[in-house]
């Protein structure tokens, strides 16, 4: 059964990376050593960040076989196919081995750091390689090939593995989630974002605009890819910049668009031009997405940390507070209402706490706080506080200030742990 399940996923990847090479050979049309657009790059280095390095030799077969059949399918040299299989899957694999090495985490900055590392170096090693072995065989130059080659990795690898990686971690949420009106703004950009991409990559629709304005345009689409990110995360952008490659690459293949404005001139650079542009909007959409995901793990981990001191409080019977001297403002932590019976609000002020402590203690307590500007050691403090129903209540004040550069008092801080035992053996008195 394990050994069916891995054949099942190898035979997954090999399917996915057959129909992205046949599209991607279609897109490019006929060639002479290398193509502007190769979308398998991205699927290989997604297979290989995502499955365990054990599983891998199954899926680069699939890998394998499914290049040998998409030459065979185009009538290709089988040869040239393999070499160059050897070459993109056989660099892909070596360099994503490296990068797991460093043992990143699949989110956030962490993610973005080991993608781009895999995708530079995949692509640019995987071009070397290629564009040498034609400069060999044929003649070809080395430099034109090797940067068509590097640039049409790094962007396949840019606009599909942030798709698959996101999506391959999704599950659904047992309860929260998206909020409503993330939801709906996220999906109004969306559709804002295939709009703008049409109306601008069709060509029909900006004719009569310029070729300044019409390229000028293209920043549209970029501010819907934003929102969108912004609005749905990862997942979300990988889409909005999916759709947009979809129109930017089938129009500037048809002749039409911004970067085909010039097509009997430069021709050949139009699909380069495209390129670097979803290069900017894939980086643009993995750098919001990281930043998203690492400010809401940041307000994430705050939050499970102030619930866990209010728990371990509670449980020791303790309150932490903070004193402002200048405006006599404090600012507590832990269940005052549970052990006190007193709202944040009426214990707020100086005033307001020093209401509650027994007569006799208060200027003790006062002094200890405002007065003493001694920060060695001192010892720990017991009086009597009276609480709202009546009772009285014994408490302990650890407390200690934090003093400026000019020795005046910046902040008085400590604790109050209440005292149980003599809390019962008064009430044992009474």
């Amino acid at each position: 059964m394990k050994l069916t399940n891995q054949s099942v996923i190898a035979l997954l990847w090999g399917l996915l990376y057959l129909a992205t090479g046949y599209v991607s050979h279609q897109l490019n049309g006929p060639i002479a050593a290398t193509g502007y657009i190769w979308l398998p790059a991205g699927v290989t280095v997604a297979a290989f960040m995502l499955t365990k390095t054990g599983r891998w030799l199954p899926v680069a077969i699939g890998f394998v076989l499914a290049q040998l059949l998409l030459g065979w399918i185009e009538d290709r040299n089988l040869l040239r196919v393999a070499l160059f299989a050897l070459d993109e899957i056989g660099v892909a694999a070596i360099v994503v081995a490296l990068v797991r090495m460093l043992q990143l985490p699949m989110e956030g900055l962490n993610f973005v750091r080991g993608l781009l590392i895999a995708g530079v170096a995949c692509s640019a090693i995987s071009a070397a390689i290629g564009a040498a072995w034609f400069l060999l065989v044929q003649q070809v130059p080395f430099w034109p090939t090797a940067r068509i080659w590097a640039a049409s990795d790094l962007v396949g690898i840019l606009i599909v593995t942030p798709v698959l990686a996101g999506w391959s971690r999704f599950h659904a949420m047992r309860s929260g989630g998206m909020d409503r009106s993330d939801f709906l703004l996220g999906l109004a950009a969306f559709v804002a974002l295939g709009a703008t991409a049409f109306i601008i990559f069709d060509g029909h629709g900006i004719s009569n605009f310029s070729a300044g304005v019409n390229f000028a345009l293209t920043y549209v689409p970029l501010f819907f890819v934003a929102v969108v990110t912004l609005l749905w995360g990862g997942r979300g952008g990988s889409l909005a910049v999916a759709m947009l490659a979809f129109f930017a690459l089938l129009n500037t293949v048809q002749g039409e668009g911004p970067f085909a404005a010039f097509a009997d001139t430069y021709s050949k650079h139009s699909l380069l031009e495209a390129q670097l542009y979803l290069a900017v909007a894939a980086l643009l959409s993995l750098l919001i997405s990281a930043l998203k995901t690492t400010r809401e793990q940041l307000h994430e981990d705050a939050a499970q940390w102030k619930n866990d001191t209010e728990l371990a409080l509670t449980a020791s019977r303790q309150l932490v507070y903070n004193i402002d001297p200048h405006s006599k403002k404090l600012c507590w932590h832990g269940d005052l209402q549970g052990l006190l019976g007193v709202a944040n609000t009426a214990f707020s002020d100086l005033d307001q706490v020093l209401a509650h402590v027994h007569p006799d203690d208060r200027q003790p307590l006062r002094s200890r706080w405002l007065d003493d500007t001694d920060d060695d050691a001192r010892p720990d403090l017991s009086f009597r506080l009276l609480l709202p129903a009546g009772g009285e209540s014994q408490v302990t004040d650890m407390s200690a200030v934090l003093l400026d550069a000019d020795e005046s008092v910046a902040m008085v801080a400590g604790a109050w742990r209440l005292n149980l035992k003599e809390d019962a053996r008064q009430r044992g008195r009474i």
